[in-house]
C-alpha cells in the first residue's frame, strides 16, 4: 500500500485498527487459528485442499462441479422494514458476496452482465473479493473492473472486506467504485428523508468489527442497514437497533448433499443464520450462498447466488 494510501486508512480509521489488520495479515495464509470468532479455518491448508480436489477428480465429478460455479440462480428477496422511509418505499438492493472473482478469467463480466438487468437502486458488497487467502491478488482488481463497468445503480456500490481481503484493497477497489466501509458508515437521502448503511471488518478471521465505530455516525432513529461478512455476530447487531442485516461467508456449505444439505457451514452461530433469509428476535436478514466459491472452484447442490433484496415499509412504518 502506498504511503499516501495508507494515511488516508489511517486518517479514517485510526492507527490502532490500522496496525492490527496488517499484522494479522502478515500471518495469515499460515493460520488455522485466527483471532476472531471462527475456530477453524480450513480455507488456508493448501494441502487439504489440494488433497480435496484430487477426490473429486478420481470420482469424475470436477467438470460438473466448475460447470456449477458458473449457473448462478438470482434471487429476489422481498424484505418489510417498519422504519423504512416512504421515499425509499421499493428500494432494490443488489446484494453480492464471496465474488472470489480471479477464479478464472472473464468471472467478473459474467457476473456484471447478469447484473446489469436487475434494475437496482444501490449496490452491497459483503466481502471476500479474491479466491485464495495469500498470495498473488492483483488478477483479481482485472476482474473487479469489468464488473463494476456493468453497475449502474443510482445510490452507488459500497463494500466491506471479508477473512480473505487486505487492508490494501481498499483504495484499488475505491478506484473502481466500491465504496469500502471499514467500521464505518453512510447516509443515503431521497426527498428529505435518509437511511443509513453500515459496514464493519471482518468477524470470522480477523475480529476487527467495531460495532460502536460502525454506528457512531448513524443519525438517531434512522433506518439502518448493516453489512458485515458473516452471521456470527447478530445479537450486537440486534442491539444497535439494526433494521436489516445483509451478510454473507458460509456460501450456503458450496458442497452440499441432495435437497441442498449443507455438509459444512464455517460459521460460529445457528445453522438457520447461515444461509437464506431468516429472521432474529424481529431483525431480518439475509445470508447469501455467495456469488462466487472458496477454496476449490466447485460446488454440488449449492448454485451461487445473486440476490436482490427487495424493500418495503412494514405495517407499522408512518403513513
Amino acid at each position: 500500500m502506498e504511503k499516501r494510501d495508507l494515511k488516508q486508512v489511517i486518517d479514517r480509521c485510526g492507527k490502532d485498527y490500522v496496525a492490527k489488520r496488517l499484522q494479522i495479515q502478515v500471518e495469515h495464509s499460515a493460520k488455522v487459528l485466527g483471532p476472531g470468532l471462527g475456530y477453524f479455518h480450513f480455507e488456508n491448508l493448501d494441502w487439504a485442499l489440494e488433497l480435496l480436489g484430487k477426490i473429486v477428480k478420481l470420482l469424475g465429478g470436477w467438470q460438473r462441479g466448475f460447470s456449477n460455479i458458473k449457473s448462478h440462480k438470482i434471487v429476489i428477496n422481498r424484505v418489510e422494514i417498519n422504519r423504512l422511509p416512504k421515499a425509499f418505499n421499493g428500494l432494490r438492493i443488489l446484494h453480492l458476496s464471496d465474488l472470489h472473482l480471479d477464479v478464472f478469467e472473464g468471472l467478473g463480466a459474467l457476473v456484471g452482465r447478469l447484473c446489469s438487468t436487475l434494475n437496482c437502486d444501490i449496490a452491497l458488497i459483503t466481502g471476500d473479493y479474491r479466491f485464495h487467502t495469500h498470495g498473488n491478488y492483483y488478477p483479481v482488481f482485472r476482474e473487479i473492473e469489468a464488473l463494476t463497468k456493468l453497475l449502474d445503480c443510482r445510490y452507488g456500490c459500497y463494500g466491506i472486506l471479508g477473512n480473505h481481503d487486505f487492508l490494501e484493497f481498499v483504495p484499488k477497489l475505491e478506484a473502481h467504485g466500491i465504496r469500502i466501509l471499514l467500521n464505518e458508515s453512510v447516509t443515503l437521502t431521497k426527498d428529505g428523508e435518509q437511511f443509513c448503511v453500515v459496514g464493519l471488518d471482518d468477524a470470522h478471521f480477523y475480529g476487527l468489527h467495531d460495532y460502536g465505530a460502525g454506528f457512531s455516525n448513524v443519525p438517531e432513529g434512522a433506518m439502518r442497514i448493516l453489512m458485515i461478512h458473516s452471521p456470527e455476530t447478530l445479537e450486537d447487531a440486534f442491539n444497535y437497533g439494526t433494521d436489516f442485516v445483509v451478510c454473507g461467508h458460509t456460501h450456503g456449505g458450496q458442497f452440499c448433499l441432495p435437497g441442498n444439505i449443507p455438509l459444512w457451514l464455517n460459521a460460529s452461530c445457528a445453522r438457520k443464520y447461515c444461509r437464506g433469509k431468516w429472521n432474529y428476535r424481529g431483525m431480518p436478514g439475509y445470508t447469501s450462498n455467495g456469488t462466487g466459491s472458496s477454496g476449490l472452484p466447485l460446488r454440488f447442490n449449492c448454485p451461487p447466488e445473486i440476490v436482490v433484496h427487495y424493500l418495503v415499509c412494514g405495517e407499522s412504518s408512518e403513513q
